[in-house]
């Protein structure tokens, strides 16, 4: 008699969540009693308005919980008094998660790296009922005038490092009436002295210092109605597609809201003692805005603010600021599993304790990590690495659970439970639309729904002619009837439904905690006239837990020797650091070959390419290894 498997799909339907603006709801205690997303055990303390969220870890200087909400809403007028209408909304058509249609209000786009100003101009932008844009800092003036295109910001608001970059994006567009007018504002990072009071420096003309925006006269706060939380856009990420032009992801005032709800309610790392984090993990990224940023704000949680990320920064400061729960990506785990600078650190005293005795736990996610990193962290440090699983289109999605050495070892391979409201399952690759739901240990593709999921892909030109029909092919592709969210990864759900992810089914390259499109870094090899074809996949490092760009490039000119090749590759490798942000570099190498694997239709075999079968040529080192220690 054949067995018949349970289908796999597991989670909960989401409970009540009151429908509010972000802004309100961070700084509405949202978790100071009882209710369906905030368990008896989670409901936390009145937060006073002197109490400090955001330090700064180098100055100590202080943001508190009252200023932020307070200059929040005074960059809310400064922005209101430029003339941004925040009930000028476009809207898009209905999509599964969003039946109403998602709105989007004028856009304000920020492009900072960690840092005190950050939290009141993001939290200043939802007061106002603006939609918020979020750019990295690393990205090349290329990058960057792709977002300007398609988000068209009516305000910009950027690091002063990354003035040139932006200027140069700005000259990029076509429409230079429009983006000629756009007001710019600064934040000189090192030099701003937020909150205390500091003369802005002299800028170039059109530019002024962020700090302007406090001084504007108070207006009064639109509000949009509550029942429109769903639908309208709180903020506007970018994830690269495998066409290789990043998508923007639309994630509405509820789907942030329900974010960090679902993170506090499985918060098991709380022991009724005040939290303190460090913030490293960039804002601008899903995992530090959810996670971090507006979490912090809604639990009342000290954040120790580090603009970038230094290992021997974050040692030093653990045992200073007694840190209670670290968030962070794959690579960092095996630093501190491989690195002799931290053994001074976790060498213990006589009561057995270390610089690491007051984190109870830590967070990854945004790619695979080995299990016996995370064995050898819990050994040396003293604490559990967990893992966890998210997308920028659906927000933390699933965790693992507990924090002793049994519930690590018990969880080894898996990616953990959903979370509170969460629903997995996991679905036949068979191309239909509507597939069918598979049984538990079977692979297949992994969908999500949840209320933190995407409303929908910002169509390409829709904000600069919102009158001709938005091409909404992408969201269609994304979400299936029932409002599911397709991943793209392949996994399997154990019995008792934690999550195994095994492949993927998208091409892209998962580059720490960052997406890198192939057809990207393609792109760039060809136009160079010396390139007649390049294929470009992930190579995976163990040593540093993550994946790297590998460029294959047919020459246009055979028959070169190594020396001319080397010269070319490096010529090539000049090329795509211009072009792009760090992270996309070609770490993994060049290889070149005498033909990329191509299917009939001309689709590139990543898979002969990863395999290696048949492929022959000439590799070429661009980058030299870092130095890292052996484990001690």
């Amino acid at each position: 008699m054949a067995v018949v498997k349970k289908e796999a799909c597991v989670g909960s339907r989401p409970g009540h969540l009151p429908l509010r603006n972000t802004f309100d709801w961070c700084f509405a205690q949202p978790f100071s009693s009882e209710n369906d997303f905030t368990p008896a055990s989670h409901k936390l303390p009145h937060i006073e308005d002197s109490r400090p969220i955001f330090v700064d870890n180098q100055s100590d200087r202080t943001l508190t919980y009252g200023q932020i909400s307070k200059d929040a809403l005074a960059v809310s007028s400064g922005l209101l008094g430029l003339g941004l209408d925040p009930h000028a909304v476009h809207k898009l058509p209905p999509t599964e998660t969003c039946l109403d249609g998602a709105e989007i209000a004028p856009v304000v786009l920020l492009q900072l790296p960690n840092s005190l100003p950050f939290a009141p101009l993001l939290l200043g932008v939802f007061a106002a009922g603006l939609t918020a844009t979020l750019a990295s800092p690393a990205l090349t003036s290329e990058e960057l005038s792709w977002i300007l295109q398609n988000s068209r910001p009516r305000v910009i608001v950027t690091a002063k490092a990354c003035l040139q970059a932006m200027c140069g994006a700005l000259d990029r567009q076509e429409d230079r009436a429009y983006f000629d007018s756009i007001p710019i504002f600064t934040v000189d990072v090192p030099e701003d002295k937020y909150p205390l009071a500091a003369v802005p420096q002299s800028l170039p003309p059109k530019v002024q210092d962020w700090r302007v925006l406090l001084s504007a006269p108070p207006r009064p706060r639109p509000t949009f109605p509550p029942s429109a939380a769903p639908s309208r856009t709180a903020v506007l990420l970018w994830s690269s597609g495998t066409s290789g032009r990043s998508k923007g992801v639309l994630l509405s005032h509820h789907a942030l809201n329900f974010s960090v709800a679902h993170l506090w309610h499985d918060a098991d790392y709380y022991r009724g003692e005040p939290q303190r984090w460090l913030g490293y993990v960039p804002f601008y990224h899903v995992f530090g805005l959810c996670n971090v940023l507006t979490l912090a704000i809604a639990t009342g949680t000290t954040v120790y603010v580090m603009p970038a990320f230094s290992l021997d920064g974050m040692l030093a400061a653990i045992p200073k600021r007694r840190v209670t729960y670290l968030h962070m990506a794959p690579p960092i785990a095996v630093m501190l599993a491989k690195a002799p600078n931290v053994e001074k650190y976790a060498r213990r005293d006589a009561s057995g304790r270390n610089a690491f005795s007051t984190v109870a736990a830590a967070v990854t996610g945004g790619a695979p990590l080995g299990h016996e990193v995370v064995v050898e962290v819990y050994r040396r440090c003293g604490f559990r690495v967990r893992l966890g699983y998210g997308l920028s289109e659906t927000c933390s999605t699933s965790l693992q659970r507990g924090l002793s050495e049994a519930d690590m070892h018990a969880a080894a391979g898996d990616t953990g439970r959903p979370h509170w409201g969460v629903e997995i399952k996991i679905v036949a690759v068979d191309g239909s639309a509507n597939p069918p739901t598979l049984g538990t240990d079977d692979e297949g593709e992994i969908l999500i729904r949840a209320p933190s999921l995407m409303t929908a892909y910002l169509p390409v030109g829709f904000l600069a002619d919102s009158a001709s029909p938005p091409d909404m092919a992408a969201t269609r592709d994304a979400l299936t009837p029932g409002g599911w969210f397709r991943t793209g990864d392949v996994g399997a759900l154990c019995a008792d439904g934690r999550l195994r992810i095994t492949d993927r089914l998208k091409e892209l390259i998962k580059v720490r905690a960052y997406q890198v499109a192939p057809a990207e870094l393609e792109a760039a090899l060809c136009s160079s006239d010396k390139v007649a074809d390049a294929g470009v996949i992930g190579v995976y490092d163990k040593s540093e837990a993550t994946e790297w760009p590998r460029a294959f490039v047919v020459p246009r000119q055979a028959g070169q020797t190594r020396a001319e090749l080397e010269a070319l590759a490096h010529e090539l490798r000049e090329m795509v650091e211009k072009r792009t942000a760090k992270y996309k570099w070609l770490v993994g190498g060049m290889v070149f070959v005498e033909a990329i694997p191509k299917s009939p239709s001309g689709k590139i075999l990543r898979r002969v390419l990863k395999a290696g079968e048949g492929i022959t040529g000439t590799e070429v080192v661009l980058y030299q290894p870092k130095k890292r220690a052996v484990k001690l």
